[in-house]
């Protein structure tokens, strides 16, 4: 009697979580039609709280955050990051899946200009697609014209010209401590 009563209070357990799973899902999807993507990461979360291992949580997390980033840009970084670690994570959880592969195929040739080894990630993933696979095809040409432009002389100078900035602005962000304890920097007392 006790061990019936402990099976049917697992599976009462069970079942909760998958119920809880899909109706976070379900409030996810929702709120993502209605462009809340906020909203919509929040619950693809709880989604993948209820069960970790579910790939389509993953792919439409990462999604909420993609589109999180396009409404961030050009300060999307963080978001951006949080949608391809979700789209990887869905990759490894269902690999077959092609708009998984497809979707993180694009975003890291999106991010190939902000991130210096997105184009080599994307590559990795370019490798595991079999040439007679449909998309192969698209893929390359895609690929071969993201790596082309990022190699032209345009984009070397373009690189060239905007390493001052950011290496003022890393110096900037520096807390005055560091700049002025034995750097060779004068202080503004004047000594």
């Amino acid at each position: 009697m006790k061990q019936n009563l402990l099976i049917l209070m697992l599976l009462a357990a069970a079942g909760g979580r998958a119920a809880s799973q899909t109706s976070e899902m379900a409030a996810g999807r929702t709120h993502y039609g209605e462009g809340e993507f906020r909203k919509a990461a929040a619950h693809f979360q709880l989604a993948l709280k209820a069960n970790p291992d579910d790939s389509e949580a993953c792919y439409w997390t990462g999604m909420s955050y993609q589109r999180l980033a396009d409404i961030a840009t050009p300060f999307g970084g963080s978001y951006t990051s949080k949608a391809r670690d979700h789209f990887e994570r869905a990759m490894r959880l269902a690999p077959g899946r092609r708009e998984y592969r497809g979707t993180l195929f694009e975003l890291l040739l999106e991010s190939a200009d902000s991130s210096r080894t997105a184009l080599q990630r994307a590559e990795v993933i370019l490798q595991t697609v079999a040439e007679s696979d449909p998309d192969y095809i698209d893929m390359r040409r895609r690929f071969d014209n993201e790596r082309k432009t990022k190699s032209s002389v345009h984009a070397r100078i373009d690189r060239l010209f905007l390493a001052g900035p950011r290496t003022f602005y890393r110096v900037v962000g520096l807390p005055r401590s560091v700049l002025g304890s034995g750097s060779g920097v004068a202080s503004s007392s004047g000594k």
